[in-house]
């Protein structure tokens, strides 16, 4: 349903500037993250994982995307696109702490316990000890309950 919509946008765009600039400025990276995040709440992976891939064509040098695919991967039992992703947006920005916090919690949750402490380590470097993506790892080294 998702790409008939488009195709009528890029139709309508065809057909008349002023459309295709409204187009346009629908149609940016921000609208296909919002709209990933909102199918990857009501379950639908693949469609979140489209609409992400979406804003990577739109903006390939913005970690954001990259870390939501890599999120949406976690959260679905596929660690190694999971890790790929997250090392994707660390390409992109290498200080990049939420991308930082998903690889060290993804390393603990696959019991690669020196691997979160390696990326605990980056996170320190990278915000500090009071930054809130350090303070989730080390809750989640300590064993304690994390948020998703």
């Amino acid at each position: 349903m998702y790409r008939l919509l488009i195709a009528g946008f890029l139709l309508a765009a065809a057909t008349s500037p002023a459309i295709a600039q409204d187009v346009a400025t629908m149609l940016d990276e921000a609208h296909f993250i919002q709209a990933g995040d909102d199918f990857a709440m009501r379950g639908d992976v693949d469609g979140a994982a489209q609409l992400f891939q979406s804003a990577i064509v739109y903006a390939p040098r913005d970690p954001v995307p990259y870390h939501r695919l890599g999120r949406l991967y976690a959260q679905n039992g596929q660690p190694e696109l999971a890790h790929q992703f997250f090392g994707l947006a660390l390409d992109v920005q290498p200080a990049y702490v939420p991308a930082l916090e998903g690889l060290a919690l993804l390393d603990l949750s696959i019991g690669d316990r020196a691997g979160a402490e390696a990326q605990r380590d980056l996170l320190m470097r990278a915000c500090g000890a009071s930054c809130p993506e350090t303070a989730q790892v080390e809750r989640a080294l300590r064993g304690e309950p994390v948020r998703p």
